[in-house]
């Protein structure tokens, strides 16, 4: 009971008391004297009220003086009016005396049972007090104790547990609910916050272990292009087809080296303005695309822009970005052989930021996977580096967008940029 505060914050137990002792004690006391006080003060009143105006004694020397009158009347000659009158008089005071000795005894009772009384009715205050204080106490600190836990839970970087006191209506105390709010905010903020840590110290790892595999690639492919070039000039078609073969695992190795060297590298140049609009309908064109809008492999690509929509970045990351995303789309359409086209779909948001589609009808994303995707060392490819995506994010990222990704309703996956508005000089959002 006396454990509320955590170890290293705190004296022996029997030198601080809990929260809620101290509640119970205060409310406890603040109950049972004043209520002690005027019990007390009200039973010495009534008994001092009984004994002032007891009547026992006055009525017994009125009696005995009014017996002394008529008996002095008895021996005068009177008529009968007045010995009638005498006799009644005579009757009533007789009357009055029993009265008054009735009354006198029932005082007399009382003040013999008013300290018994008086302490049963202590002892009925007190036993309502000690249970009115226990549970005014308890719903008091209770709560106390619960953020004290979930203070010392958020320190450890453990996960805040359900609150029995969230959600009770008007029941809840509104500013231990607004406490509770805090706490649960203030986690997700800490969360967010060791997530992002833990990327950017995964980023830096991998963006390291990258240059130097980059730097170890590319130091011997240059003499292995040589070579390679040379067997496949051979008037040998075995050997030359063997070269052929050198060159085109020698060409992909050079673009994997080239992926490793980007991976982690921020764009370059300061970010300027760019119609994203006018970045699709190039890169729609670089993408050599026939009359018929089909890329290679018989998929078609479908671009719906809306007008011209500016955001802040950097154009060449930008395209790299949309390039590879289009690309897994038409390889996860080509992989399915669907008829339906790949959809490029751009869309002003309501703040003035762009939100980009890029949606196919393939396989679809492992459902159990759809967070590891961006992890540097995931892929789903035979051949596959495991950077693509992930420096897909890091770019949007780095345009201070969000990129996400779903399979959609009846087959296909859907990947969704988010990229916020121009920033204007002054610094507002165009």
């Amino acid at each position: 009971m006396w454990d509320f505060l955590p170890s290293s914050a705190r004296e022996p137990a029997s030198a601080m008391p809990t929260l809620r002792t101290r509640l119970f004690i205060a409310l406890l006391l603040a109950a049972v004297i004043p209520s002690g006080l005027l019990l007390l003060g009200g039973t010495l009143a009534f008994r001092e009220a009984v004994v002032t105006t007891g009547t026992a004694g006055p009525w017994g020397q009125v009696a005995e003086s009014g017996s002394e009158l008529l008996d002095r009347l008895d021996e005068v000659a009177a008529g009968p009016a007045v010995e009638a009158a005498a006799e009644r008089h005579r009757e009533q005071l007789s009357e009055s005396v029993r009265l008054s000795r009735f009354f006198t005894m029932v005082g007399e009772r009382i003040l013999y049972l008013l300290p018994a009384i008086t302490l049963a009715i202590l002892i009925l205050a007190s036993a309502i007090a000690l249970l009115v204080a226990t549970r005014v106490s308890r719903s008091l600190s209770e709560p106390v104790r619960e953020l004290v836990r979930w203070a010392e839970a958020l320190g450890r970087g453990d996960t805040l547990p359900p609150s029995p006191g969230e959600g009770r209506g008007s029941g809840a105390i509104r500013e231990y609910q607004t406490l509770r709010d805090a706490l649960r905010r203030m986690e997700m903020s800490l969360r967010e916050a060791r997530n992002r840590e833990l990327e950017r110290e995964r980023t830096r790892s991998w963006t390291e272990m990258a240059r130097r595999v980059a730097h170890d690639l590319k130091n011997p492919l240059t003499p292995m292009a040589m070579a390679a070039r040379t067997v496949a000039a051979s008037p040998d078609e075995r050997t030359a087809e063997a070269g052929r073969v050198l060159t085109e695992e020698i060409q992909r190795l050079d673009e994997l080296a080239r992926s490793f060297a980007q991976f982690g590298r921020p764009p370059d140049g300061p970010p300027s303005p760019v119609d994203l609009a006018e970045l699709l309908v190039g890169l729609h064109r670089r993408l050599r695309l026939d009359d018929t809008g089909s890329a290679e492999g018989g998929v078609r690509l479908e671009l719906d822009v809306d007008g011209e929509l500016l955001v802040e970045g950097h154009p060449t990351a930008l395209e790299r970005a949309v390039r590879n995303l289009i690309a897994n789309a038409i390889e996860a359409a080509q992989a399915s052989g669907t008829e339906e086209p790949v959809e490029v779909v751009l869309t002003p948001r309501g703040d003035g930021g762009a939100t980009l589609r890029i949606r196919d009808r393939g396989p679809g994303l492992p459902e159990g996977e759809l967070n590891r995707i961006w992890e540097p060392d995931f892929t789903t490819k035979r051949r596959g580096t495991g950077l693509g995506l992930p420096m897909v994010r890091q770019v949007i990222l780095a345009h201070r967008g969000q990129v996400s990704a779903r399979n959609r309703d009846g087959g296909g996956a859907e990947f969704r940029i988010e990229l916020p508005p121009t920033i204007s000089p002054d610094g507002v959002s165009e």
